[in-house]
């Protein structure tokens, strides 16, 4: 199952505060078909290092887009010291060509961490892409 995934993302200042509260993520169908499940999962990750040191899942949701072109948009707490976020779809053979993802961090204040925003093609994929 392919994986879609950003991460891990150091969220600390150097004195120690957290920077993003929250992540945006909005997840486009770009096709005029159902697309699901697709399933979302959130990590707090122990180490800014390589993907999979003591993660923790810190949400998870499922959902199917229906509308043809349909978007998504998410809101998900990122108030830990490093996170890591996961797209995939078990159920649909063509996910990996079937979506478009943007991720943008927000600060407090609801403005944006210029330094944590993920367009479309900063997101790695991992896992077998079967499409």
């Amino acid at each position: 199952m392919p994986i879609y995934t950003i991460g891990a993302v150091p969220n600390l200042e150097p004195t120690g505060t957290v920077i993003s509260q929250f992540v945006e993520l909005r997840i486009t169908n770009t096709t005029v078909a159902r697309l699901e499940p697709i399933v979302v999962n959130a990590y707090s990750v122990a180490d800014s290092g390589p993907e999979g040191i003591a993660e923790t899942l810190n949400f998870t949701t499922t959902f199917g887009i229906a509308a043809p072109n349909g978007v998504v948009t998410l809101i998900i707490p990122t108030t830990v010291a490093n996170y890591s976020i996961t797209v995939s779809s078990p159920g649909a053979p063509g996910f990996v060509n079937d979506i478009s993802l943007y991720a943008v961090a927000r600060d407090a204040a609801g403005f944006i961490v210029f330094d944590q925003v993920y367009p479309f093609g900063d997101w790695n994929i991992i896992g077998p892409v079967l499409s």
